[in-house]
């Protein structure tokens, strides 16, 4: 390989037929003298040849003619590995002076006597190794065996996004299972019940996180009470899932005063009885007492054996914490999502539980939109730290992105998904586009600081759980 030409952050090289063929997301090294240049391949294509067109236009006319393979000279085979040559397209990630990777330094290679190879797995190892201790095993590269720190997943905002079946909730699994093992908490939003089989493996035997796995089903083993929901919760409540009037809510505040006052607790039975007695107008009684109703059917609130969440998030051993919402309404999920994220801030400010991590699956369904730039950054800093999960990027705002620490990525064909993406402030948009639409199943780009800002392709390992969540097919099973 040579060097053909470098514009901004991109290199050119140019390559013959017969050179061993790059994978995209391929290191390579540029070596010139004591210094290095570290590039990324993302892309290959035929170098542009002048007269190229001209000569395949005579090859595909003369086809038929015995005169096709006339070469007096023997320059034929030098002929075609000129036209057949290939443009490696790669984008620069640093230097390397003194065995360590700078972006400061401004330098280039000669083009002519520079050695250009295959960067080696132990370089790369090495490069995006950061100082944590706690390593996490998320499967293989070209490097090898690629783990990364659990640290550089605390306090930081992480996205793991790809379209269906491409391997999201094998490396969600991965992580949360692995910050349980070494003590953190994580809190799971379960919309579709997958993460209800981590106590269990492929075999039915208990897994390594069997005694650190509770899962929380509302209105069964996961109920609450009024009074610990507490007013500003409730009203929150009432304004953002049942779209209460501002008088109405005035009218709401004033009764938990006087209820709290009278009877000294607050309970759902008492706040629907001094609603149905105290005076108001008739519009806000109906209105109030309806919303309330409605509250009680869900079956989440009970004041006589409310569920002590804090004690719970206490155990002091870490683990996996599911909420299962896979059999909840859309309305009261809500409900549930709108009661623990105020939960858990009161306790986190009040210093009562430990920072904790929170999974976020598909949370445009079920988190309502000023929570957004809460969790990125209020609740980061009392320590709440967000892992979301989505097939959709573009229901993640774009403030988000640009935010994002960590971002696993993996497959997407479509280019506005691409395009959104792109915008993360980690890593240039060409890199984004050229490597996740060409990505295979269970594969991802990880980008950020977990991989010390030199992104790399992974394939994810296999996960040794009891995954659940799988596609449920008739044809399949018939065939069973």
């Amino acid at each position: 390989m040579k060097i053909l030409s470098k514009s901004g952050d991109t290199i050119e090289l140019l390559a013959s037929p017969d050179e061993e063929p790059l994978i995209r997301g391929d290191y390579i090294l540029i070596t010139d003298g004591g210094k290095s240049l570290l590039a990324q391949v993302i892309d290959a294509e035929y170098a542009d040849v002048p007269g190229i067109l001209e000569d395949v236009l005579r090859e595909l006319a003369s086809e038929q003619l015995s005169m096709r393979n006339f070469d007096p000279y023997g320059v034929g085979s030098i002929l075609l590995d000129v036209k057949d040559s290939r443009r490696i397209i790669a984008k620069l990630r640093g230097v390397i002076v003194d065995g360590m990777l700078r972006n400061d330094v401004i330098w280039l290679p000669s083009r002519f006597s520079s050695r250009i190879e295959r960067a080696s797995p132990e370089l790369i190892s090495e490069l995006m190794r950061t100082c944590g201790r706690r390593r996490i095993i998320i499967g293989e590269c070209m490097s090898g065996v690629v783990s990364v720190s659990a640290e550089d997943l605390d306090g930081r905002l992480t996205i793991i996004t790809g379209k269906k079946e491409t391997g999201k909730s094998y490396l969600t699994k991965i992580l949360i299972t692995s910050l349980a093992e070494y003590g953190a908490t994580v809190v799971v939003f379960d919309i579709n019940g997958e993460y209800l089989g981590l106590s269990e493996t492929i075999n039915g035997a208990a897994s390594r996180i069997a005694d650190k796995h509770i899962i929380l089903s509302p209105g069964e083993n996961f109920r609450v009470s009024v009074e610990d929901a507490g007013l500003k919760t409730m009203t929150d409540i009432l304004q953002h899932i049942f779209a209460t009037p501002a008088t109405t809510i005035r009218e709401f505040i004033r009764i938990w005063s006087l209820v709290e006052k009278n009877e000294g607790e607050i309970t759902l039975r008492g706040l629907i009885s001094a609603v149905g007695r105290m005076p108001m107008h008739e519009s806000v009684r109906e209105a109030l007492m309806s919303r309330l109703l409605s509250l009680s059917e869900t079956g989440f609130f009970d004041d006589e054996n409310p569920t002590e969440i804090k004690e719970i998030l206490n155990s002091g051993r870490g683990g996996v914490i599911v909420i299962d919402l896979s059999r909840s309404i859309h309305q009261t999920k809500k409900i549930i999502v709108e009661y623990m994220l105020s939960k858990l801030s009161s306790l986190l400010r009040e210093g009562a539980i430990e920072p904790l991590f929170l999974v976020a699956e598909e949370a445009h369904l079920y988190l309502r939109e000023t929570y957004w730039d809460d969790l990125v950054t209020r609740m980061r800093h009392i320590g709440i730290f967000p892992i979301f999960v989505t097939n959709q990027p573009d229901s993640i705002p774009e403030t988000v992105y640009r935010q994002a620490d960590n971002i696993f990525l993996f497959n997407f064909t479509n280019e506005s998904d691409l395009n959104y993406i792109s915008k993360a402030s980690r890593i240039d948009s060409e890199t984004v586009r050229r490597i996740a639409r060409m990505l295979p199943p269970r594969h991802c780009l990880i980008i950020g600081r977990i991989v010390n800002d030199l992104p790399v392709v992974v394939r994810v390992k296999e996960v040794e759980l009891k995954t659940m969540g799988e596609t449920r097919l008739l044809f399949g099973s018939r065939r069973a």
